[in-house]
């Protein structure tokens, strides 16, 4: 032992021809032994993986380049092939590992042979060889088992056709490595060969024929499906013979039966059809019967059309309710199972009863925006509602004198759950300021709505206006400014006037404002003066009513630098910024710009856009908590 030790230390050459080698089998193991050093061996584990997954091989290299082994530090390289099927395994080297299908990763003690989106292909023998730089080589293999759906079954044909039943049986195809749970049948008839139906009952996988029930008067065709753990095959081939069942009675009558009421002076059926295998003969057609309820006699009507869905009568009763049967017949005659009786009304038409005492609420009180009807509930049962009652609607205008009425506005207000003479309260809001409102309400049933209670008209205070429009600097010189404007769409009262902020721009902050007092509303022109040159200033303009101020609009306007006098066209925009830097297709029009020309000094922040966001943020709120603070000392009366 001696001298074999010393010839194995000697000549790495002829490692394996020197090796005596003892086979100790433990605990599932290989081991190889000789007198320099023992190497373990460990198998590959077997790998079953579904088509599509991922399968890991690991393969151990430690035994082989660990020093423990007796084998110098120098000798700790090892090199690892992978094969397939006993051929060595190509790797796409030339991708980034993250995109190989196939790939081996290196760790520290073992090498991971990685297969993504695994194909049936892929199934076989796999085999990790690993080599020493001293030539010691071992060798581990396992077998990747890749399971997918079975293949389709094979040889389906029909054995027998009797009555209303058929005899199918057929071969399973290959189950791809897992076994085949069940079989599924599906079938078509001649007319609809495109429409394939499943048979309720699926059958084992062990079965290799079944006997399948059918619906009179078909001819049918076959095919069969398997499905195992991992999927379900597709459709086997259809079976060259056909089965034809004979015709029937009809098993059944069609279900919900239900009845439309918005066609005026009809009495309208509908439901829901039955389904072709239903149909069990020639000639297929429905029956509609109807009565008025509390009649004894059954009055019937033939549809023609296998495939239609509803049925229409004139009547002259209004909302009146019906019995109604729909039968499914062929020329075999009537269904074998007598049809459910339903019950509809006929159509609704306009209510004939109206809303009485309809009045402002006396316990609240009319704001500018906002105001508070009541009035007495009609009784919802009453047949002059000639429909199903669905509440009221409340139908308001705004009412100029001598003028059409501006705009009409209708809201539906539930009336469910109040008798007869009970109070119905209703709040209509957003309602323009310091207008003359006209309110009638009006009962509703499902389709159409009654005659106009009395009209009251009601008066809504004034509130504030909207902000002024199109405003503009019209000429810009050193020392002054004109602005020009429209004013408010929506006055929401008497216009006392205009007023007018100003405050110099000082970086990220307003100096203190200077308020002009415009008592004049039909002045809509402002000359500005006693200005700084080559400064920007932030200029507020608001409209005010006897109720106060309403809604702000601002311009930043730079002067001029004293040389010459320039027109300058600074526009509010529709976001109350200015636009000098703004683009054409984002400003608001003024009625007053005829001339777009820019003043020449408009770079370094000289027009709003020009101010970083922050920095217009921080100055849009200062100035204008610093103008509010100086409207507040004003009186606005």
């Amino acid at each position: 032992m001696a001298k074999k030790s010393l010839a194995l230390m000697g000549s790495s050459k002829h490692l394996h021809q020197n090796l005596c080698h003892l086979l100790v089998l433990s605990f599932g193991l290989v081991h190889f032994a000789s007198a320099a050093h023992v190497i373990e061996k460990k198998s590959l584990n077997d790998v079953v993986s579904h088509e599509g997954d991922k399968a890991r091989f690991l393969c151990y290299t430690s035994h082989l380049s660990s020093p423990s082994i007796g084998l110098p530090q120098s000798n700790a390289n090892v090199t690892v092939i992978w094969t397939f099927q006993g051929q060595p395994l190509q790797l796409d080297l030339d991708l980034k590992l993250k995109d190989q299908r196939i790939k081996s990763i290196s760790y520290e003690d073992r090498r991971v042979l990685e297969i993504g989106h695994v194909r049936r292909e892929d199934a076989g023998k796999y085999e990790c060889i690993v080599t020493s730089s001293s030539g010691l080589e071992d060798k581990f293999d396992g077998m990747l088992t890749v399971q997918s759906a079975p293949d389709p079954p094979t040889d389906v044909v029909v054995t027998s056709c009797h009555g209303n039943s058929a005899q199918l049986s057929w071969r399973p195809g290959n189950n791809n490595g897992a076994e085949i749970i069940r079989f599924a049948i599906q079938f078509n008839i001649s007319d609809k060969p495109d429409t394939w139906f499943d048979f309720y009952e699926e059958f084992s996988g062990k079965k290799r024929q079944a006997i399948v029930e059918l619906s009179p008067y078909g001819t049918y065709s076959f095919r069969v499906l398997a499905t195992n753990e991992v999927g379900t095959s597709n459709p086997s081939n259809v079976t060259s013979r056909m089965c034809t069942t004979p015709m029937d009675r009809p098993d059944r009558n069609p279900k919900l039966v239900w009845t439309r009421t918005d066609k005026k002076g009809y009495l309208v059926v509908e439901w829901e059809p039955l389904h072709r295998l239903s149909f069990h003969g020639r000639k297929f057609h429905y029956i509609v019967l109807w009565r008025l309820k509390g009649s004894l006699a059954w009055n019937s009507a033939n549809v023609t059309g296998s495939y239609t869905t509803s049925w229409e009568r004139k009547v002259e009763q209004v909302y009146a309710v019906f019995e109604l049967q729909v039968k499914a017949a062929n020329e075999m005659g009537e269904a074998h199972h007598p049809p459910f009786k339903y019950v509809g009304r006929s159509f609704e038409a306009e209510p004939l009863v109206s809303v009485s005492n309809l009045r402002l609420d006396p316990t609240k009180n009319v704001t500018c925006n906002t105001a508070h009807l009541v009035w007495e509930a009609v009784d919802p049962t009453d047949p002059k509602i000639r429909g199903k009652f669905r509440g009221y609607k409340i139908v308001y205008s705004r009412w100029y004198a001598g003028k059409d009425k501006e705009f009409k506005v209708s809201v539906l207000i539930p009336g469910h759950g109040l008798v007869a003479g009970q109070e119905v309260k209703a709040t209509v809001s957003d309602l323009p300021a310091h207008s003359t409102i006209r309110f009638h309400v009006v009962v509703v049933n499902s389709h159409y709505h009654g005659p106009p209670s009395d009209v009251i008209d009601v008066f809504t205070p004034e509130g504030v206006p909207s902000a002024v429009r199109g405003l503009f600097a019209d000429s810009v010189t050193s020392k002054s400014i004109v602005l020009k404007w429209l004013p408010p769409e929506e006055p929401n009262g008497v216009l006392l006037g205009f007023d007018i902020g100003i405050q110099r721009v000082l970086g990220n902050r307003l100096a203190k404002p200077k308020v002009v007092i415009g008592d004049d509303p039909s002045q809509l022109r402002r000359h500005l003066d006693g200005l700084r040159a080559n400064t920007r200033y932030r200029i507020h303009l608001v409209a005010k009513t006897k109720v106060g101020p309403g809604e702000f609009s601002f311009i930043d306007v730079q002067t001029s630098k004293g040389k010459k006098n320039r027109k300058k066209n600074t526009r509010q925009s529709d976001s109350g910024m200015p636009t000098g830097r703004i683009p054409t297709a984002s400003r608001k029009e003024s009625p007053y710009d005829t001339d777009r020309m820019q003043p020449d000094n408009i770079d370094n922040g000289a027009c709003w856009c020009g101010v970083s966001t922050r920095h217009s943020i921080f100055i849009m709120a200062s100035s204008l908590l610093s103008f509010l603070t100086v409207l507040a000392s004003n009186n606005w009366s």
